[in-house]
């Protein structure tokens, strides 16, 4: 009887801080990231998920200000190149003339990625230290690269991540597979699942892809993902995790918010994390 209590008011703390946390995010009665709505024929309550773009409606989200490019600085990069990169995208002339590696972070700002509006999440920011911060979000909190990525097939992607305190996921690695995506979850499911969601529609804890494994906080780990046009294979470290034939198989993504994480993302769910170290590297494909 005792444990039973403590669990009813550990679930009545948990509901009320949800609608708390509603109530400050989008200004009107909900809980965690669904709004309490009402349908105009009937007349019938229900709940609705709710997003912060479609709490502030029409208003757009604030964005840092950029400093403008002076006019003669952008002429003399058009005349040189043809044309500006847009933002978001990556120079292809650039990455084949220079070279195939290309960092993703620049340890100073978000630069090309932006926070993922996911509906509650936590704080995202780059520390003292040059690292990509996540805060405690009521779900998942992550961000998405603007723009294309670099390649769709034969490509490395790598970055070193950091769990600093929660108990599920502090990396969640969406990449590009040709015309899909698929994730690289790391500490999913209670924080021990380790695999790639989704393959043939089962989720990581679902499909042969899955590996149990434990994580400790405050240690970085090195994440490598590895897209050819015959394999998906991913490493933590350097242990193999994932080693599968895409032939005749299906991939993409788990129906729900990590959709919002396209083309490349990083997200963890009720963990705060810490990221560093982001590399694409095209392959050459013929050697």
């Amino acid at each position: 009887m005792k444990h039973l209590s403590g669990f009813i008011v550990f679930v009545v703390g948990f509901l009320v801080s949800g609608v708390i946390m509603h109530q400050t995010l989008y200004g009107k009665a909900g809980i965690f990231v669904w709004s309490v709505n009402d349908d105009d024929a009937s007349g019938e309550l229900f709940l609705e998920r709710t997003t912060l773009e479609a709490a502030f409606g029409d208003a757009q989200l604030p964005e840092k200000d950029l400093p403008a490019e002076p006019l003669e600085k952008k002429n003399k990069k058009e005349e040189k190149g043809g044309h500006a990169a847009g933002k978001g995208e990556v120079d292809p002339d650039k990455v084949k003339k220079k070279s195939a590696e290309i960092s993703l972070f620049n340890g100073k700002d978000l630069g090309n990625w932006k926070k993922t509006q996911f509906g509650g999440e936590g704080d995202v920011f780059v520390t003292e230290d040059g690292e990509m911060e996540f805060g405690f979000g009521a779900i998942m909190t992550g961000v998405n690269w603007e723009g294309e990525a670099p390649a769709t097939s034969n490509y490395e992607l790598t970055l070193d991540a950091m769990k600093l305190d929660g108990t599920d996921f502090f990396c969640a690695l969406t990449f590009p597979v040709d015309e899909s995506h698929a994730t690289y979850v790391i500490g999913g499911w209670g924080g021990g699942i380790v695999g790639i969601s989704s393959v043939d529609d089962l989720d990581a804890s679902e499909n042969e892809t899955m590996n149990i494994s434990g994580f400790e906080e405050e240690r970085w780990y090195k994440v490598r993902v590895r897209v050819t046009d015959k394999k998906i294979e991913a490493w933590i470290d350097d242990e193999m995790m994932v080693d599968l034939v895409r032939k005749d198989r299906k991939i993409s993504l788990r129906p729900g918010d990590i959709e919002l994480c396209k083309p490349i993302g990083i997200a963890s769910f009720i963990t705060r994390a810490k990221y560093r170290n982001i590399v694409w590297k095209n392959i050459d494909k013929s050697k």
